[in-house]
């Protein structure tokens, strides 16, 4: 992984969780719901760019069906 500052790593951890989102077909508030949070807590991540722990990135990752690898991998995502 190259080296990003930490406003860079939160922009593209929100756009890839609202992508995985979107491709499980969830709203925001669907997903909130899931990990026993409510919409707005999803929407600071997807837009305003929240520092999530460890332990939030895994809940989102296994709502999402993908492992807390590939929720952070980047890469695959369109510039």
């Amino acid at each position: 992984m190259k080296e990003m500052s930490i406003s860079e790593f939160k922009r593209k951890l929100g756009e890839r969780i609202m992508i995985l989102r979107k491709q499980n077909n969830l709203s925001q508030e669907q997903l909130a719901h899931t990990i026993g949070k409510d919409k707005q807590f999803i929407n600071r991540y997807e837009v305003q760019g929240a520092n999530p722990t460890a332990f939030i990135l895994f809940q989102i990752a296994k709502a999402l069906k993908v492992t807390p690898n590939e929720l952070l991998t980047f890469e695959s995502m369109s510039k």
